[in-house]
């Protein structure tokens, strides 16, 4: 059985990985260079896109770098502990995170509509009181069972789609139509307590415990992208993270 076969991660997950492996048990040696793209993609089978992801990831973690025109390089330790110092964890989405948990998620659109923002909202965005916002709100399911109640607030600019297009990957909705994806923002995780809207949709008892993770995320040009909350089932549902391996 092949390795991604085996595997529930995405593929540049999978080769990211196994080059990181090869790494660490000396086939690629510090200042050694990594095959080319084109030769990963025919040694692999895999896309450019999936194969450029996998070395961004191991450049992100500090495994490598890369230099306009010579290729990918494994980095020395101390190059790699420099890079590792000024990392962040990587969180999952939902859909990678449910199905590294060998499950099948699902999302459903619940409710479109416009709203005034509140304070907090109109801090983010920079926008007054006047100022409308797009909200979304829908159910993420994992097999079937409702996990997750989403509350998404995004700008007017991004009113425009539909439905259909948000019962998929969001980013990949904002990517396609308007040609944006997230750069950079904070996630929180603490414990909020079921309203009654919330305990009728995810099937628990009204003030039972949930897990609350909210984003604040802002896009490749440095501009607010959205506001997302996440109202989850902690006793149906783990959320992970990757913490990059310290080195001393």
């Amino acid at each position: 059985m092949s390795l991604e076969a085996m595997s529930s991660n995405p593929l540049y997950v999978v080769l990211a990985d196994k080059l990181r492996d090869e790494i660490q048990d000396g086939t690629y040696l510090p200042g050694s260079r990594l095959p080319s793209e084109p030769s990963l993609c025919e040694s692999t089978g895999y896309s450019r896109s999936t194969v450029r992801k996998a070395l961004q990831l191991l450049v992100d973690q500090g495994y490598v770098t890369r230099s306009q025109g010579k290729g990918t390089f494994v980095s020395d330790l101390s190059e790699r502990a420099a890079a590792i110092s000024g990392m962040t964890p990587t969180f999952l989405s939902y859909t990678e995170n449910v199905k590294s948990l060998g499950s099948v998620p699902e999302t459903h659109t619940v409710d479109i509509r416009t709203m005034p923002p509140t304070q907090g909202l109109r801090d983010f965005f920079g926008i007054t009181e006047s100022d409308l916002l797009f909200e979304v709100t829908r159910m993420r399911s994992a097999d079937g069972e409702p996990i997750c109640l989403e509350t998404i607030w995004l700008p007017l600019a991004y009113a425009d789609l539909t439905g259909s297009e948000l019962d998929g990957s969001l980013y990949q909705a904002l990517n396609d139509r308007y040609g944006v994806h997230p750069e950079n923002g904070t996630k929180s995780i603490s414990i909020c307590y079921a309203t009654g809207r919330e305990a009728f949709q995810l099937g628990v008892e009204k003030d039972a415990a949930l897990m609350l993770i909210e984003d604040h995320v802002y896009d490749q040009y440095g501009k607010p992208l959205h506001v997302s909350k996440q109202v989850m089932r902690g006793d149906k549902h783990n959320y992970s993270m990757h913490i990059p391996e310290v080195v001393i």
